[in-house]
């Protein structure tokens, strides 16, 4: 076979590329899965859908040797096969793009796209080689930086590039793709749209996993919808619509798509009232430049820009994760110094990570753990009275100088919990086994216990099913309605336009406009966006 970087091997059989035959499986004596069917057919493009927890991790996992399952088999070229890991599944030729980030951080982007897998003559690894092979699929995929370039010192979407590369560098005839675009900006995913579609046209076997419902109408041939576990509707893409399929999602939560479009907001009485947090003429590092921006008690504003527009490193510097180099970052009025998180906490600022993974939750703890690290008893008046009738020293918890009694802090958790619909077995639930939209929900209801005055939301719904962005939403809604002043970073223009009332567009480092979302169009916004 010629070299080639997309390299893959076409069906000759015409019976399915892989298949999924009454899978099952069980976390803690609790069936997750109930005996589902899949198949993926060679050039085919096939959607899985399905809400946080609907169980589409739990299959995509067994699929590509992550997981075993309790019942059921699979199918390769119509042969019965067992994945013991996920190395044996990709020397089968099944290749998968994880929706949590898997760099090595500290390795170059050729380690670790070959990493376990480096091309190698009587025992020497022909690193010449494997630089070719990685600078071919880097241009095709539009990342500029050489492949000795350091992982770790990229941007999340840049890292994102280097997971799809290591998926679509070497021989595969199988892609199982989890959330791909979830942090790439347009070009980005339109790039990678016409790798998927020569994958396509190649005989590739694809599983596209995606909340971005958009994308599967455009990319997919055949829908399959999970829920609770359950295959609950399948069809080909012609035969259906979204509002089908978003109604097979939800179930009897499908009230929820009446709520999807709600009336834009209209623009917050800001005159003659002082703003909750506002910047003057501020610079940080090299990108931002002469940054002014103001957000008032009650208001949501976004913020909006392509990637290296310096949309995520501007939440950095207003968090204190970056430094300030010169003008003003001003609290209610007042020059205030937030030069590092923990000045930041104490003057009620609250940051939701762009990356929750590596930034946000803590994945040695469980989700009770998770959710209270923000939680400060003596500014919740419930826990004041719980704590003075707790006369049990050894229920209490320190935190820092600070004792918190267990069953204050208990209460907090069950109400976060109930409040923003986490899903989980318990509180001692490990965190890292909860969908992606419950671990959000967590760093939310971490947000909410600290009692933060102002909220800066970093890409809040990335990886979020529909149902689970609608419930962030509504809680985005109530913290504003409370009075927190909240910014809104986020790659999805229609996001933004849903919940905030003003947009800042940043570009090249600089607020390049500022727009009101009662008047404004995706379509403005965007070209506001390119400049």
């Amino acid at each position: 076979m010629a070299e080639n970087t997309l390299a893959v091997r076409r069906d000759i059989t015409g019976v399915p590329a892989l298949r999924a035959i009454g899978m099952r499986k069980q976390f803690g004596g609790i069936e997750v899965l109930h005996g589902v069917d899949l198949e993926l057919r060679p050039g085919e493009v096939h959607a899985l859908l399905g809400e946080n927890g609907a169980g589409k991790s739990t299959i995509i996992n067994m699929l590509s040797g992550r997981l075993s399952p309790d019942a059921g088999r699979l199918e390769l070229n119509g042969e019965r096969i067992e994945f013991k890991n996920p190395l044996s599944a990709r020397r089968a030729g099944i290749s998968m793009i994880a929706q949590e980030l898997e760099v090595v951080p500290t390795m170059s982007i050729v380690e670790n796209i070959f990493l376990g897998a480096e091309p190698s003559w009587y025992g020497l690894i022909q690193w010449g080689d494997a630089r070719r092979k990685v600078t071919s699929v880097l241009k095709e995929l539009g990342v500029n930086a050489e492949p000795g370039r350091i992982v770790g010192s990229m941007s999340v979407a840049d890292q994102q590039l280097v997971e799809i590369a290591k998926a679509i560098v070497g021989d595969f005839h199988v892609l199982i793709m989890d959330e791909p675009t979830s942090a790439l900006n347009l070009q980005d995913t339109e790039r990678l749209f016409k790798i998927v579609r020569r994958l396509k046209a190649d005989g590739v076997a694809i599983l596209y996993v995606s909340h971005r419902l958009w994308e599967v109408f455009d990319l997919a041939d055949q829908v399959t919808v999970l829920r609770d576990g359950n295959l609950v509707a399948s069809s080909l893409i012609a035969e259906t619509d979204i509002t089908t399929v978003i109604r097979a999602m939800l179930g009897n939560k499908s009230s929820l798509i009446a709520n999807a479009e709600r009336p834009r907001k209209p623009a917050v009485d800001t005159q003659e009232k002082t703003p909750t947090l506002s910047l003057d003429s501020v610079d940080s590092g090299t990108l931002l430049r002469n940054i002014s921006l103001s957000v008032h008690d009650g208001e949501i504003v976004g913020l909006a820009g392509v990637l290296g527009s310096g949309r995520a490193e501007l939440c950095e510097a207003i968090y204190g994760l970056r430094p300030i180099d010169r003008g003003t970052l001003s609290l209610n009025g007042v020059p205030t110094d937030l030069n590092e998180p923990k000045a930041s906490l104490a003057n009620g600022v609250f940051l939701l990570p762009e990356d929750r993974k590596s930034e946000g939750v803590f994945g040695h703890l469980d989700v009770r753990e998770n959710v209270v690290l923000g939680y400060n008893p003596a500014t919740d008046p419930a826990a004041v009275k719980i704590a003075s009738a707790t006369t049990n020293r050894s229920s209490w918890r320190l935190a820092g100088a600070a004792p918190i009694p267990a069953p204050a802090e208990r209460r907090a958790f069950d109400a976060m919990r109930a409040a923003l619909g986490i899903k989980c077995s318990g509180p001692s639930s490990n965190i890292s086994q909860l969908s992606g939209g419950n671990q959000q929900k967590a760093l939310f209801a971490r947000g909410a216990l600290s009692h933060p005055n102002v909220m800066v939301l970093s890409e809040p719904t990335r990886g979020v099913d529909v149902g689970a962005k609608e419930e962030i939403y509504s809680a985005i809604d109530s913290f504003a309605a409370r009075g927190v002043a909240i910014i809104v970073a986020s790659s999805e223009i229609s996001e933004l336009l849903r919940l905030a009332s003003r947009i800042y567009v940043l570009r090249s480092g600089c607020i390049a406009a500022e727009v009101e979302t009662t008047s404004a169009t995706e379509e403005e916004v965007l070209k506001l966006m390119a400049g």
